[in-house]
């Protein structure tokens, strides 16, 4: 899961970064070919370039981030969990993610559906060498890979060649494929508004292309943009079709009349590869990046590795623990079988019950390459007995799915808060009224 997260920060970092490329020094360029080359290049870059791992160097020390496991919480009758609130954030987001994923491929699924019946119930004409669905609701001329959707009450109206020619562009440069592409990526990047923001801007860089087309046969540009007005009152079927007046009319008027732009366009496309070079930099100083690299730190000379409050230097050759990798370790069945397998082990000490001793154990313990536990050991205790226990349990653990990285298995440290609590109960039964938790240690001092 944390893989899926970091693709898509890193995805959706890439899609802002390129789209504000775009809106600054390409959008009122009159190249549209190379608006749209770049449009869906950048979307296909966006989608593909988190998924190419990224060897980066990295010299810096091994931070002392461990992952804190689920606190557990532990009184004289019962066991229960207490999810931390971090934890509950990520499984709350995670839960809203997939449920705008699933609404819109469902929606995406519906589209589809939707033209299949409108082909179904209208069938294919075969008309002057085009495949053409006429229609009889009020929707404007659109076209959908091969095929040209018409209302039947056109055919009569003089201006029916315009409208066929400007869907035939449409049609022959494959403007449908792109549609389905950005559909694909609004699915996987819902949430994020530039997304929203190509989508926009490749259908009107489609129009306006259309718009070339047709004046390029030869018509008429003040008819043309007559026309535009006419038919601006049609029905969209939905957004995988190429609408025949789907752009604002008022810019694609402003289009047909301005100059032509080649070497300045051609110009600031050369940006292009700089600012992609600049996400690849900006990406591997980013705090996630370095997270990930920090973990290649086996392969430096020397490594400095924080092992419970001690440091240490790892000379070439030793195996490094980890604090993250890319896959983490897993309890067989997950965090619940652990949860099942804590609250049929853990019994709270009987004498530590009897002195009112209660607080927080924080023990540390590594998963081996095959899953093995060692290296338990109790960060900090609150007594003998409870300590004991926590190890006792800790120690008995059956053996991880153990962690990879980049493929290999690896030895990942992980550190467990057990809190033992006695309920209001116990506590004047045993004349107790206050927590008897040693106090925390004093902070190390400052170097």
């Amino acid at each position: 899961m944390d893989t899926l997260v970091l693709y898509l920060l890193q995805s959706g970092i890439s899609l802002s970064m390129l789209y504000v490329v775009y809106w600054l020094f390409l959008r009122r360029d009159t190249f549209f070919q190379i608006n749209r080359v770049y449009l869906v290049n950048a979307v296909l870059f966006s989608l593909i370039f988190p998924l190419i791992p990224l060897s980066l160097p990295y010299t810096g020390a091994n931070e002392t981030y461990t992952v804190m496991l689920d606190a557990i919480v532990i009184n004289a009758t019962k066991l229960k969990p207490a999810v931390s609130s971090h934890l509950s954030t990520f499984q709350v987001i995670t839960t809203i993610y997939f449920t705008g994923f699933s609404i819109f491929f469902l929606r995406f699924l519906f589209q589809i559906g939707q033209l299949i019946i409108i082909i179904r119930k209208n069938g294919i004409s075969h008309h002057e060498g085009l495949n053409i669905v006429f229609i009889d609701r009020n929707y404007a001329p659109f076209s959908f890979f091969g095929l040209i959707f018409i209302n039947r009450k056109k055919l009569s109206d003089g201006s029916i060649k315009e409208i066929i020619d400007h869907e035939q562009v449409h049609i022959k440069q494959r403007h449908s494929m792109d549609l389905i592409i950005f559909e694909l990526m609004t699915i996987i990047q819902w949430f994020n508004p530039f997304i929203w923001f190509y989508r926009n801007s490749i259908k009107s860089v489609h129009e306006y292309l259309a718009d070339e087309g047709v004046l390029l046969k030869g018509y008429n540009r003040i008819n043309y943009q007559a026309l535009l007005l006419e038919q601006s009152t049609g029905i969209q079927v939905n957004d995988l079709t190429n609408n025949f007046n789907h752009s604002l009319i008022k810019k694609r008027i402003i289009m047909m009349t301005k100059t032509k732009s080649t070497f300045m366009a051609r110009l600031k496309l050369m940006l292009v590869t700089p600012v992609a070079l600049l996400l690849v930099v900006a990406f591997t100083a980013s705090p996630l990046v370095k997270t990930m690299a920090q973990n290649e730190t086996k392969k430096e000379i020397k490594t400095v590795v924080k092992t419970g409050d001690q440091t240490r230097t790892v000379a070439a050759g030793e195996e490094v623990i980890f604090k993250v990798v890319e896959d983490m370790p897993r309890f067989p069945g997950g965090n619940e079988a652990m949860m099942h397998y804590l609250q049929g082990n853990i019994k709270y000490p009987e004498s530590a019950r009897k002195q009112g001793i209660q607080g927080t154990v924080y023990i540390s313990f590594v998963v081996e390459k095959d899953g093995a536990i060692t290296g338990t050991k109790i960060l900090r205790g609150i007594g003998r007995e409870c300590d004991e226990e926590a190890l006792r349990v800790i120690n008995g653990m059956p053996a991880w799915e153990p962690g990879t990285q980049r493929g290999e298995a690896v030895r990942v440290q992980f550190n467990m808060p057990i809190k033992f609590t006695l309920g209001n109960k116990e506590k004047i039964e045993n004349g107790e009224g206050s927590d008897k938790t040693p106090p925390p240690p004093p902070p190390p001092p400052k170097k």
